[in-house]
């Protein structure tokens, strides 16, 4: 950043000249250094007077606009608000728009006259500025040579001393099959760094020629993109990259074996992080639409910040289609996600991973951020060895060097057994976790990875091909205050750390046009517990409700504020008792099930508590129930 004294002339005219002059300086300092000015929105850093415009057909909004109407609106955001468009996801009419800086005004004033002067917009947003994820300790990494290495690690795993069995992995897996494909989306990576030279993705369909060659876009684009300067050159200039890259490499092979070996998974490196650690979420975006259209099968995404964005939702969702894994840190605050959502990790797109950290003894690291609803597994972040700029190896910290953990046991998965889409090995990944009772407050699944539990379990598994449908929702405070599942629609978990009655608690989610509304049933008229706690509201609809293969139909007579009220009259002979049939996502598995209505005092809603049920059911459920929700 440019620092220095402005001091200002007594002569009005004289004083404006300087003003006018130190500015034209700073600006010129700013874009000399290739640094970008900011603004804030909402308290989170964005690119000054870049927007990211998605654009719909003014009279039929659910329809694409037109050719012309897109035309129409560049050209009146031109002339009306000194706008130039950047670049564009045409595709999915998105665009990427820069106002003049002569023509800056605050975020808030220039996202409201837009939308109010152009009909076609159906959102603006902000560019926020996000960082790697990392506790700043990569800024003064150590930096060892092999032999320090060695003399300090021996034989041993190297990378971490927690008990995650990668090594007893690696002679289980087959030879001879095409290597599992990493994108991640960091800071680039050292192509010449001895340990990952063998482990760089090649484009097959591009050759340095300076032409096109596979038609995606990109120019000679043979190992990746530079995002940040535009390039074909993903060279890392900051060593974060680098770092995470030799332990999504590692959790395959031994990154400290000379030679360097063959190995099972490649890096496709895409850089959208500068020198300094950050990034725009539209170079994100770009890096994302990247790596789901180019061969990736996960993506490791070891950065975080800004404020929700729908672009970025989008383009997750877009990957999630492509059938890759989405890997994300779950951030360095030591915040409860839950609460205050970290984004990336915190969409609730289903093929997203998001990962704390915890040490060598499985003990959450201080540092990192957590949910028990919002945070899938647990995975080593503290102290982590691995690879560095210049030949050489480092120790870091960081949900950043969790995330690479997981999205190297994914691509594991993904190489030993290639059918198994995207879906299903999230949901047999944190299925094979080791549970740990320190961490049953804080993670979704109370564990731990373990890379051969995971591997067993994707080796072991019976094919499926189901994947639920995900639609981006255009409220997303509605739909994520509903359940925690937001978007799927689905049967989503709220057990929170004191457990209703000590059992199993599941809400029972269903569409009432125009809003999400959460089902609550009346029960027991005399229980006091269980008497209505909001005022209502008439109303008179038919609602059904399938659950399993049972379909209950009722009349709703009344909606409250936070739930409506079936007349279970008609609907429940026995109470408040109901007797459930249960089905797997992949409906191969049943479980019958008798339960009872209770109250949740911190949902401040009804839901159906099973009575008698095993742990082993309980869990089997949760897994089914954790592969629909937002971890």
């Amino acid at each position: 950043m440019l620092t220095g004294t402005l001091v200002l002339a007594r002569n009005p005219s004289l004083k404006l000249a300087a003003i006018m002059l130190a500015l034209a300086m700073f600006f010129a300092a700013q874009i000399a250094n290739g640094e970008q000015t900011v603004q804030f929105h909402h308290g989170k850093k964005v690119r000054a007077g870049e927007y990211i415009i998605k654009l719909r057909d003014p009279l039929m909004p659910t329809k694409r606009i037109s050719a012309k109407g897109t035309t129409d609106f560049m050209s009146r955001a031109h002339s009306r608000h000194h706008m130039r468009l950047m670049n564009s996801f045409s595709g999915l009419n998105i665009h990427q728009m820069k106002i003049d800086d002569s023509q800056l005004k605050t975020v808030e004033q220039t996202m409201n006259e837009i939308k109010a002067d152009n009909a076609e917009v159906e959102y603006i947003e902000p560019n926020y500025i996000v960082e790697k994820a990392s506790t700043g300790d990569s800024v003064s990494a150590q930096a060892y040579t092999l032999n320090q290495v060695l003399s300090f690690i021996g034989s041993g795993y190297g990378v971490t001393t927690a008990a995650i069995q990668a090594t007893n992995t690696w002679p289980i897996l087959q030879t001879g099959a095409a290597s599992a494909v990493v994108a991640v989306i960091d800071t680039g990576i050292d192509f010449s760094h001895p340990s990952l030279s063998q482990s760089i993705w090649v484009n097959p369909g591009e050759v340095v020629n300076g032409v096109d060659d596979d038609h995606n876009g990109y120019i000679d684009d043979t190992r990746g993109w530079n995002f940040v300067s535009n390039n074909n050159n993903p060279q890392d200039d900051e060593g974060h990259g680098t770092h995470v890259s030799g332990i999504v490499v590692g959790v395959g092979n031994n990154i400290f074996q000379t030679p360097s070996q063959a190995t099972k998974i490649k890096i496709m490196p895409l850089k959208f992080l500068d020198s300094s650690g950050s990034g725009a979420t539209s170079d994100a975006i770009k890096a994302i639409y990247y790596a789901s259209n180019n061969g990736a099968q996960v993506m490791n995404n070891s950065w975080g910040g800004g404020s929700y964005s729908q672009a970025l939702v989008q383009a997750i969702a877009y990957s999630y289609t492509k059938d890759l894994v989405f890997v994300a840190a779950a951030g360095n605050a030591a915040n409860n996600n839950d609460n205050s959502p970290s984004y990336p990790a915190s969409y609730d797109v289903p093929n997203i991973i998001s990962v704390a950290a915890t040490d060598d003894t499985d003990i959450l690291a201080g540092f990192s951020n957590y949910g028990k609803g919002s945070v899938a597994v647990a995975s080593p972040g503290v102290s982590i060895l691995s690879t560095w700029p210049g030949g050489v190896f480092a120790y870091l910290s960081g949900t950043s060097m969790a995330s690479p953990f997981v999205a190297g046991v994914a691509a594991l998965m993904k190489y030993q057994v290639p059918q198994t889409n995207n879906y299903q090995l999230k949901s047999q990944l944190i299925g094979a976790v080791d549970q740990k009772a320190n961490l049953s407050t804080t993670i979704y699944t109370s564990g731990r990875i373990n890379v051969l539990s995971a591997v067993n379990a994707t080796m072991n598994a019976p094919y499926s091909s189901y994947k639920p449908s995900y639609t981006v929702s255009a409220d997303r405070g509605v739909a994520s205050s509903v359940t925690t599942g937001g978007g799927c629609g689905m049967v989503s978990n709220i057990t929170k750390e004191q457990d209703i009655l000590r059992q199993v608690v599941v809400t029972l989610g269903l569409i009432m046009v125009p809003f999400f509304i959460v089902v609550a049933v009346r029960t027991r008229k005399s229980n006091p517990a269980n008497k209505r706690k909001f005022d209502r509201y008439a109303m008179n609809s038919e609602m059904k409700l399938k659950i399993g293969d049972q379909e209950l139909v009722g009349a709703v007579k009344t909606i409250s504020l936070g739930g409506s009220e079936i007349n279970t009259e008609a609907l429940l002979k026995n109470g408040s008792v109901i007797n459930m049939t249960i089905s797997s996502p992949d409906g191969r598995e049943k479980i019958e099930v008798q339960g009872h209505i209770v109250w949740s005092e911190s949902q401040k809603r009804y839901g159906v508590a099973f009575d008698n049920a095993s742990d082993a059911v309980k869990s089997r459920i949760a897994n089914w129930q954790h592969a629909l929700s937002k971890v």
